[in-house]
């Protein structure tokens, strides 16, 4: 497909049907066997992927995140066909509060859904990086710094990168405000540029449900060092929403690296975004079902 013209791009809602593989093949794809063959498969199309990745510590983690997108948010992936091959971005919204499971839903859908497999690195805060349990899980099945050398090396060497251009202002939405998205960051839109590269909008259905947000108090912040600190009625432990993946049609970014092109591209991707959501949103009958 022919790149748009400078700071121009198109996006459409994906109406494609959810990923079903064939039943002779399911009762193995959510095992650790079968996460290594994916992870090392993915790995295998980076070129520099495979330094300092644990592919068995990863395959454990990728266990427990299939069983979750399998069992308990029962998640529906449409429109992952719509990655493009090689290197890509992808956007998404935050609705996930006590931890990232909309992030996890994502990166498992990549792993298990997408054809060839992709390993998703997260952009991490490194606040979260450094925290013990937490930050060790992350990088362990490819979340790095969220530093901009850092993703732009990445995209470079063929990888698939995740960001939340919300950031923490995710963290301060209201459960009656769910699913308005929060002003984006301009900075994942300038690395889009400089590493040229198409952007995929995801919008992730469920997360704001799973955990409903009652604060996000700052001395709790300061307490645990992080940007966000968010309270929920179930702690950390998620109800069971059912998540809802929705991947959009690539967009590119083309034109010089000025505070116009880049502006013009946050605007582009957060539209896109927003019509993702206003249509998965429309289109789901329950929370739960």
């Amino acid at each position: 497909m022919t790149p748009p013209p400078p700071g121009e791009a198109t996006a459409r809602t994906a109406d494609a049907a959810p990923i079903v593989l064939p039943a002779a093949h399911r009762h193995q794809r959510w095992s650790k066997a079968y996460a290594s063959e994916r992870i090392r498969e993915a790995l295998a199309i980076e070129s520099n992927a495979s330094q300092a990745f644990d592919v068995a510590a990863a395959a454990r983690v990728y266990r427990t995140t299939g069983w979750l997108y399998k069992h308990w948010f029962r998640t529906e992936c449409h429109g992952i066909e719509n990655l493009p091959p090689g290197r890509v971005m992808l956007v998404a919204n935050h609705g996930s509060h006590a931890l990232a499971f909309d992030g996890a839903s994502i990166l498992t859908a990549c792993l298990f859904e997408a054809e060839p497999p992709r390993i998703v690195r997260p952009m991490a805060d490194h606040r979260l990086m450094e925290l013990p349990m937490l930050g060790t899980s992350a990088r362990r099945i490819g979340a790095v710094d969220g530093r901009p050398t850092s993703c732009i090396n990445l995209l470079r060497d063929g990888a698939t990168v995740l960001t939340f251009p919300e950031g923490s202002r995710a963290h301060q939405r209201s459960f009656r405000d769910r699913y308005k998205l929060a002003p984006f960051g301009s900075g994942f839109a300038r690395v889009a540029l400089l590493a040229r590269t198409p952007i995929v909008p995801v919008a992730v259905v469920g997360a704001e449900e799973e955990a409903p947000l009652l604060a996000n108090p700052r001395w709790l912040r300061k307490l645990v060092g992080t940007h966000s600190a968010p309270i929920t009625p179930t702690l950390v432990f998620p109800l069971p929403a059912k998540h809802r993946l929705w991947f959009g049609d690539p967009i590119h970014l083309t034109g010089p690296i000025t505070s116009g092109t880049v502006g013009t591209g946050v605007r582009l991707v957060r539209e896109a975004l927003a019509k993702l959501l206003a249509d998965g949103l429309a289109a789901r009958e329950h929370i739960f079902w």
